[in-house]
């Protein structure tokens, strides 16, 4: 059985070569970690829980890459870039080499995206993982669900159900292309960055295109026309309810859109969202509620 203190061991110098560049005054060692940073901080937090947002078989590899890149997402979807990281977990597992791969993959993600982490928890109970995230805006603008307008157009990058159909397959055990789209999704720091110029409003789809879009547009106080049979979907329109995609959804002015991205719909004054298909789509908004019964 691993010690706590060989748990802190294997995690104590996960992106220390970063802290200058982070701003890590103080790095974990102490009862808290110091950044010094000239900009605004800004976080975040997400918990992942076994059964829920990941299988109860996947391997602690797949669960600390995917625990940390869904709560990084939040921090590309505000156009920020990543600083710095905590990481709690909880666990009943004895085996060594399951910290030792969780440890391993955290590693990578902070080698892949150039923060620290600054500091954490281990407690004993059902798997469950719980990270802060830190960044700093690129430019003096953040992304914010609020700021859509009537008339500007609503946009995504990629193909909604992806991870949907990643998950299908973990689980049938069919071997896909999809299943990284689950279980290693990557926040779209490029794309936040990207848009921060002309963007007004912005969203990452973690709970499903429409539910992530429909909270996008209450909080900007606008409806939308949603043009179905313009969203590529990956394996049917259900897809567009579908979770865990990570993508952003995004409005622009008419005159920035530059065809880069999939234009999904336009913002109207006139709230609520209604639907144009001329393939006979129906469908309605059905997000993920963590306490819906």
């Amino acid at each position: 059985m691993i010690s706590e203190f060989e748990l802190i061991n294997l995690f104590k110098d996960i992106g220390s070569e970063y802290y200058k560049e982070n701003g890590v005054i103080i790095p974990p060692g102490d009862d808290c970690a110091i950044l010094d940073l000239s900009d605004p901080l800004i976080t975040s937090v997400d918990s992942s829980v076994i059964g829920v947002h990941f299988p109860k078989d996947a391997n602690a590899n797949d669960i600390a890459y995917r625990s940390i890149a869904i709560a990084l997402s939040d921090l590309a979807a505000m156009g920020c870039k990543p600083r710095a990281f905590s990481l709690s977990v909880t666990s009943n597992e004895k085996n060594e080499s399951w910290y030792k791969d969780f440890s391993k993959a955290t590693r990578e993600i902070a080698d892949e995206f150039k923060i620290s982490l600054i500091g954490g928890d281990f407690t004993k109970g059902p798997l469950n993982i719980n990270v802060i995230v830190y960044g700093t805006p690129y430019e003096s603008k953040v992304l914010k669900r609020s700021g859509a307008k009537p008339g500007d157009y609503i946009c995504i990058s990629s193909e909604v159900g992806r991870a949907a159909k990643g998950l299908s397959d973990l689980l049938s055990k069919n071997n896909s292309k999809y299943i990284d789209d689950y279980l290693r999704p990557k926040p779209k720091f490029e794309l936040g960055k990207s848009i921060l110029e002309y963007a007004t409003a912005c969203i990452d789809t973690s709970d499903g295109l429409l539910a992530d879009l429909e909270k996008m547009l209450i909080a900007s106080e606008c409806g939308a026309i949603i043009q179905l049979d313009d969203i590529p979907i990956t394996t049917g329109i259900d897809d567009i309810n579908a979770g865990d995609d990570y993508d952003l959804c995004f409005t622009v002015p008419k005159h920035f859109y530059n065809n880069s991205h999939y234009k999904i719909g336009e913002v109207t004054f006139e709230k609520g969202i209604k639907f144009n298909s001329s393939k006979g789509y129906d469908v309605s908004i059905i997000g993920y509620e963590h306490f819906k019964k």
